[in-house]
């Protein structure tokens, strides 16, 4: 059984692969290492243990492990390969009673890129999972002035009050008017049970959003529910 699950995957990858090349675009796994060796950082931070949002995670630290994987974590390597047996016997294990060792990554820029358990991350977006554990260093680059840079300086601070990390807008002023908007400005706003009817309501929203054809508008889908929250209340979203 896991090793069938292993062929499937195996297609879905080398059918991104070839996608990516025919496009003219890097078919492999971003490389951290590579992305900020010409940025200057400001510090490293450890997260600790963190639910890290899969559809984040987007590359692994090295180039070394990056062309064992398409870029949608998809292997590309034989099924009588070493790496396709570890791939299988973690896929039995995931059937079995399911994978809880937390994966190490770092994040940059609100995108998380695999130190340890890359297999683990493959394993577990081929059974389309929502979230990993991880533990997590964040590397924050220094401020530059750009609308990128300045997005993210504003994300640090919503996530110091709300530890939240599965949103990301594409709009500078959008975080502090979310917060504005739900009046939780203080970290102590943000409960345990209100984080839990927050998460609840965006991820109906995003589904929503999702089966609209909202992914073939240019916005993300935290611009389309801060557009909504400026009209209505989280009440307004069915959370039963």
């Amino acid at each position: 059984m896991a090793l069938a699950h292993y062929k499937r995957a195996l297609r879905q990858g080398r059918k991104e692969y070839q996608a990516n090349v025919a496009k003219g675009v890097y078919p492999y796994l971003q490389v951290l290492e590579e992305i900020t060796s010409n940025i200057e950082t400001e510090s490293e931070v450890n997260l600790g243990l963190v639910d890290i949002p899969i559809d984040q995670i987007v590359g692994t630290n090295g180039r070394s492990r990056s062309t064992a994987f398409a870029d949608n974590f998809m292997p590309l390597l034989d099924e009588y390969t070493e790496f396709a047996n570890k791939w299988v016997a973690l896929c039995q294990i995931h059937l079995d009673e399911g994978i809880r060792d937390p994966i190490k990554c770092y994040e940059f820029m609100n995108r998380f890129y695999v130190i340890e358990g890359n297999k683990r991350v493959s394993v577990l977006k081929y059974f389309g999972a929502v979230s990993i554990p991880g533990i997590v260093t964040r590397i924050v680059p220094r401020p530059s002035g750009t609308k990128e840079s300045n997005i993210y300086r504003e994300f640090l601070q919503f996530y110091k009050v709300t530890a939240i990390n599965y949103i990301y807008f594409s709009k500078e002023g959008s975080f502090p008017k979310l917060l504005e908007l739900l009046d939780k400005t203080k970290k102590e706003d943000w409960g345990e049970d209100f984080k839990k009817e927050f998460r609840s309501c965006f991820a109906r929203f995003q589904k929503a959003f999702e089966e609209l054809g909202g992914e073939k508008i240019d916005i993300t889908v935290a611009d389309a529910f801060l557009e909504f929250l400026k009209i209505f209340s989280l009440k307004d979203i069915d959370i039963k």
